[in-house]
Formats: structure tokens, C-alpha cells, sequence
């Protein structure tokens, strides 16, 4: 089984993905039929049969462990691509979170409620992030949409 090592730098955000996709552990073994499996096929190169694979080095602090699935027995994740993904589960984490709230929102829960039950619900505390951060990122994603929508009303007008 081949491994990669992606650093997440964002406390909350590696929390998350450990809490959703790694059963809450830092080594997270991927299928090909999950989301993250599929997109880890895409971020993939093949190894050619003499193929040294390049090496990084990466904190072990920050560290998350992707374990293929025997169907990717000769692929790996460039060191170019790592970062991009990376940033690609920081992504999935503000879906899921903008997803969440706006749920929680609909069935009549308080925004503040809602931040704080996103959080204990993936085990996110106050040092990783701050609720009033998480607060601030749903007021922006609101007022965004409201001028979207507006702009979108204009146009039609």
C-alpha cells in the first residue's frame, strides 16, 4: 500500500477532516468509491517502472495520512500537487461547514447554536478556531448571497 502525506496547517480544518474522513485518527484509508477517494485518483501519477518517487519532508504536527486503495497500488500524489490538495480539503471543510449551518439555520436553530454544534459535532475547540470567526465567515457567505441575489433581480428587471 502506498502512502502520501498531506500537511494541513489549519488546526481546525485537520481536525475536521480527521473527525469525517479518518475515523479520528490521523491515517485516513481511502476507497475509490468515496468523494475523497476519486478526487486522490485525479491528484494521482503513475509510477513508471524505474521510478524513483520524489521526497518531502513534512511536519508530522500537521500531518495527515492518505493510504490508497489497492487499485492505486502504483500511483502517488506528486509534491507539487500535495499543497493543492491541501487546500482542497480546507474547501471541503468550508462546504461542509456553510452546508451545516445553513441546515441548521432552516429548522430554526440560531446561528450561534448552529456554530457551536458544528463544532462539538467534529470536535473543533476554541484554539483551533474561534466561534466568532466561524460566525463571521456565515455572515459573509449570507451578505454574498444577498447581493447576489439582488444583482440577479437587477438583471432580470
Amino acid at each position: 500500500m502506498l502512502k502520501t502525506r498531506v500537511p494541513v496547517r489549519e488546526p481546525h480544518v485537520r481536525q475536521f477532516v480527521v473527525a469525517r474522513f479518518g475515523n479520528n485518527t490521523t491515517t485516513i484509508n481511502l476507497s475509490k468509491k468515496s468523494m475523497l477517494g476519486s478526487l486522490t485518483e485525479l491528484a494521482c501519477e503513475k509510477v513508471g517502472f524505474r521510478h524513483a518517487l520524489p521526497k518531502t519532508t513534512i511536519d508530522d504536527s500537521i500531518a495527515i495520512t492518505l493510504i490508497y486503495p489497492n487499485s492505486l497500488k502504483n500511483h502517488f500524489i506528486h509534491p507539487r500537487k500535495v499543497d493543492v490538495f491541501s487546500k482542497l480539503l480546507a474547501y471541503l471543510f468550508n462546504q461542509a461547514f456553510l452546508e451545516g449551518i445553513e441546515t441548521a439555520i432552516s429548522v430554526g436553530i440560531s446561528d450561534y447554536q448552529a456554530v457551536d454544534m458544528f463544532m462539538d459535532r467534529y470536535g473543533i475547540t476554541e484554539e483551533m478556531i474561534s466561534s466568532d470567526t466561524l460566525r463571521k465567515k456565515w455572515r459573509d457567505h449570507q451578505r454574498g448571497m444577498t447581493k447576489k441575489t439582488e444583482r440577479m433581480l437587477q438583471a432580470a428587471a
